[in-house]
């Protein structure tokens, strides 16, 4: 009768006691995740098309629902990763790259920090920033329109390049050129037309006091950007005047009396 009594009372303290806590190794604590978008209005999403950067990359969210991303900020590069976009509120898109075998598709989660737009994708510590144009680099310098005694060259962003001769004085002399132009890791210019048996149009490229791209020189003259023009503001009050379309010489003639014989 007692050892019954016992295992009832035994059996009971066990009921009773608290389960027993789970210890520090057992069941590790993670970060909260914490996303901040109650700065944004759903019912006016903020526009995601554009330029996207980091420190170390670059993504361009295209309107025509392609994106392309880069592991460095030189965009002049292949990109790293093409694919599709596709938004799914105010505070989320989603990245899905065209890559075989398939990549699942990554979640870009949007905040705000001092009013600018950030995503921050699935996977990753580091934001990406919305900016309004890409950082420069190198290349920039290249890009436009050069002009001078050595006719025009235009460098395009998709790397192809079109030269326009000044007026021959020959037929031996070429009236243009195309082709294709790059940088090496060391600055220097390549190029390559389209037409192999030709040579490059500029021979040399010279730089500025401050580093930049200066002039280039070609075998029929040099190269420069064309000089910016400056639009001066009309000040508040001042009409233009419009030039007078009589010669003032032809206006004197008329209050001259005619010439007569004699």
């Amino acid at each position: 009768m007692f050892n019954l009594i016992a295992n009832l009372a035994l059996a009971a303290s066990v009921l009773a006691a608290p389960p027993p806590k789970d210890s520090d190794d057992a069941r590790p604590t993670s970060e909260p995740v914490i996303v901040t978008t109650l700065q944004m209005d759903p019912e006016k999403p903020r526009p995601i098309t554009g330029w996207w950067e980091t420190s170390a990359g670059l993504v361009k969210v295209s309107e025509d629902g392609r994106y392309r991303r880069w592991p460095s900020h030189d965009r002049f590069e292949p990109p790293s990763e093409i694919g599709r976009w596709h938004r799914q509120n105010h505070a989320v898109f989603w990245l899905e790259p065209y890559t075989l075998p398939r990549k699942a598709r990554q979640r870009a989660a949007l905040s705000l920090q001092d009013n600018v737009l950030m995503a921050l994708l699935a996977g990753e510590t580091t934001p990406f920033r919305k900016v309004t144009a890409p950082p420069r680099i190198r290349e920039d310098e290249f890009l436009g329109r050069w002009e001078g005694p050595g006719g025009v060259i235009t460098f395009q962003i998709d790397q192809r390049y079109e030269w326009v001769a000044p007026k021959r004085t020959s037929i031996a002399e070429l009236a243009g050129q195309r082709g294709r132009w790059y940088l090496l890791e060391d600055d220097r210019l390549v190029m390559e037309p389209l037409v192999a048996t030709q040579v490059p149009v500029i021979e040399q490229v010279i730089l500025g006091d401050d580093g930049g791209v200066f002039e280039f020189v070609t075998s029929r003259g040099a190269l420069r950007r064309p000089p910016a023009k400056v639009v001066r503001p009309i000040a508040e009050g001042d009409e233009p005047t419009a030039p007078n379309p009589v010669p003032a010489s032809t206006e004197a003639a008329e209050e001259m009396p005619p010439k007569t014989d004699g």
